[in-house]
């Protein structure tokens, strides 16, 4: 467990802080390129994060946990939020929705071998990795494809498409293009999923509207592309 403050960040041009009334915790889990809890950065969203929680006067501080403890505890600890959070039925009533991030993009990755753009040229994969029981691996298996491998984890996923054992990882596409640059050929998106910053329910000193305000002038002046764009390219 490691804990983290980010006071602004270099990336984003924003308007100066009014009065700061506190510190908010951010648990999240080590999902590289989306939250680092290694190096000098802390990752794409975490940046994002903190920098709209500056902008309505709040100090962030990070926690991270493996995901499933990071998101008992934002569901349970009342001023606690999470990112980043996919909007799901299951996890609907379990938190506060506060800001919808950005949209990422879901596809297919390979090493070297051209990565398919859409699930027909997928559909004649020998192997496709995928993380065991969760979205991915429900989305294909519901439109019948058989050639899936569920993965432990993806660090296995990653290891079994550097090893050729799978031809192909279905996966969100920044985190491969954070993971391997220019060796990841990433196909076009086959879907995106909205990425969220999340409350405890019984969270009352965060300023909604302000923090969507905040969100907002990120996303008109030309910052929030800016952070983004390394990572979501033109994929």
């Amino acid at each position: 467990m490691r804990r983290r403050a980010l006071i602004g960040s270099p990336l984003l041009l924003a308007a100066p802080p009014v009065h700061a009334r506190g510190v908010i915790e951010l648990v999240t889990a080590d999902h590289r390129p989306y939250a680092l809890a290694e190096g000098p950065e802390p990752g794409f969203v975490l940046t994002l994060a903190a920098e709209m929680f500056r902008m309505v006067g709040l100090q962030v501080v990070f926690r991270f946990l493996p995901w499933p403890q990071a998101e008992a505890r934002a569901a349970a600890v009342p001023g606690t939020a999470i990112a980043p959070l996919p909007r799901t039925p299951t996890r609907e009533e379990r938190f506060l929705w506060a800001v919808a991030l950005f949209d990422d993009p879901h596809g297919f990755a390979t090493l070297r071998l051209h990565a398919p753009n859409t699930l027909g040229e997928a559909m004649g994969l020998p192997r496709i990795a995928v993380l065991a029981g969760g979205l991915h691996d429900a989305y294909l298996r519901g439109r019948g494809f058989t050639n899936l491998v569920p993965m432990p984890g993806r660090s296995e996923a990653l290891a079994a498409l550097r090893a050729r054992e799978v031809s192909a990882w279905f996966c969100e596409l920044p985190m491969m293009r954070g993971q391997l640059d220019r060796e990841a050929q990433l196909g076009r998106p086959i879907f995106t999923q909205t990425v969220w910053l999340a409350l405890n329910r019984d969270t009352d000193d965060v300023p909604l509207t302000a923090l969507r305000e905040a969100h907002a002038a990120l996303e008109a002046d030309g910052s929030l592309w800016q952070l983004l764009q390394p990572f979501l390219g033109t994929v």
